[in-house]
């Protein structure tokens, strides 16, 4: 067999191949034992069949065109694919073989494969550092955050305003007709928080226990189907006017909302805690900004498969979102003010932004000579099932076979970025650049 590569596109080569007739011979008898058992030929048991009777009753260029579509052109395809190294992305087009009876058989398959980048100079990227400060009004929010999980109810004698709780019964009816879902007894209801209709809570503003309160409201279109656009009657008994009451800001309630016993030590607990939720995020936009200036430095043509793989995981992944939040399609357009059509095109824009880091990366990876160990790969599967609560063989399993080269590549391209970070000229923000620089000018004038 001989064999040569030849690229048609930036991300498709065309694979030439030529065999010789005396390595048609296994292929051939392969097929004809593999037809022997599937014709049937009267006075011969199934798989018996000569070869010669085989040939006589189908014809010696039906045999011979069957080896080669379905058994010599896959075999040498496959043998061309290990010579050359090449790593086909989508399945290959062939074009009709070229063969006649003991003459070489000619073909040629077209297949897209990953493109060949030129990187400009990867080592020095200019990006400004990105800082996240803790402040103390962060802190004294994380505060108040527990307060409100440890706040109390309280009856009062006022009447209800926004923030307030009203414990009702509520009847919602269509033309005398009660409405199950939107019935309820003893029901613990924020006034303000408008989670039923907005004409609920100008309802129960200003109104005080034993109060009954009748009114009509429209249901939005988010609603559903049934109720959407509804107009609709609600009868309303306010059995309870309740406050929330804020535990004091002492000793007592650090011990209480948590392992500290003192203010002073929960909220530098917080502040830590915060602080190392700032660095997490700062390492992360660094990450971004550096993999970002990148990226517009370099031209990659994408595979369309590639693209086309990502965008209906993407696709997918929106969906189950969509299910998750018990939403769907139509009520997230109106809501977020979108279209179907702009949707699809910030999918399409993620993909390909997706497509094009990963073949950049892997890129600076193979640049650098960066490898992925088997002890790393391991080590990733042993995380992967950590962090899902599975055991690591039940992971190895869904992985399936040469999935391994997956997670290998996932390592590589975490590597080159690291390694595009740790060679980054990072800069100093403009404010905080103008504030060390404030900083200096006072300390020399105190010297």
């Amino acid at each position: 067999m001989r064999s040569t590569v030849e690229p048609v596109e930036p991300t498709k080569v065309k694979i030439n191949v030529v065999v010789d007739p005396d390595e048609l011979g296994p292929a051939i008898e392969r097929t004809a034992r593999r037809l022997g058992r599937e014709v049937k030929v009267p006075g011969f048991r199934k798989g018996k069949v000569p070869r010669q009777v085989l040939e006589a009753r189908i014809g010696r260029d039906t045999l011979i065109a069957e080896a080669i579509e379905h058994e010599a052109v896959p075999e040498f395809y496959a043998k061309a694919l290990d010579e050359h190294g090449v790593e086909p992305l989508s399945r290959a087009k062939v074009d009709p073989p070229d063969y006649q009876d003991g003459q070489p058989l000619e073909f040629s398959a077209t297949v897209e494969v990953k493109p060949e980048i030129e990187l400009p100079e990867y080592r020095g990227i200019e990006v400004e550092q990105p800082t996240v400060e803790v402040t103390d009004e962060q802190v004294d929010s994380q505060i108040d955050q527990l307060r409100e999980r440890f706040a109390q109810l309280e009856v009062i004698g006022r009447p209800l305003a926004e923030g307030d709780y009203a414990q009702i019964d509520i009847r919602t009816t269509r033309h005398s007709e009660e409405i199950p879902d939107l019935t309820r007894t003893d029901y613990l209801y924020e006034v303000g928080s408008k989670t039923v209709v907005p004409e609920l809570d100008q309802q129960l503003e200003g109104s005080r226990k034993g109060d009954i309160l009748r009114f009509n409201a429209t249901l939005p279109e988010a609603a559903g189907p049934e109720l959407g656009g509804q107009e609709l009657t609600f009868t309303v008994l306010v059995k309870e006017a309740k406050a929330k009451v804020l535990p004091k800001l002492d000793d007592d309630f650090a011990q209480e909302a948590s392992e500290f016993d003192t203010l002073d030590e929960l909220r530098a607990h917080l502040r830590e805690r915060l602080e190392e939720s700032a660095e997490a995020h700062n390492r992360s936009e660094l990450e971004t900004r550096v993999l970002t200036a990148f990226l517009d430095r370099v031209d990659v043509p994408l595979p369309e498969s590639m693209v086309n793989d990502e965008l209906q995981y993407r696709a997918s992944r929106f969906v189950q979102q969509l299910n998750m939040m018990g939403i769907g399609l139509d009520q997230y357009l109106q809501g977020a003010e979108t279209t179907q059509e702009q949707i699809e095109a910030d999918l399409r824009a993620q993909a390909e932004r997706a497509v094009k880091a990963q073949l950049v990366l892997e890129a600076v990876a193979a640049a650098e000579g960066m490898e992925a160990s088997d002890e790393e790969v391991e080590a990733e599967i042993q995380r992967q099932a950590q962090r899902i609560g599975r055991d690591p063989e039940d992971v190895r399993k869904a992985l399936g076979q040469g999935r391994a080269g997956v997670i290998r590549g996932d390592i590589l391209r975490t590597k080159a970025l690291a390694f595009l970070v740790e060679n980054a000229d990072v800069r100093a923000s403009e404010g905080e650049a103008a504030s060390e620089t404030a900083d200096g000018d006072q300390d020399a004038s105190k010297e």
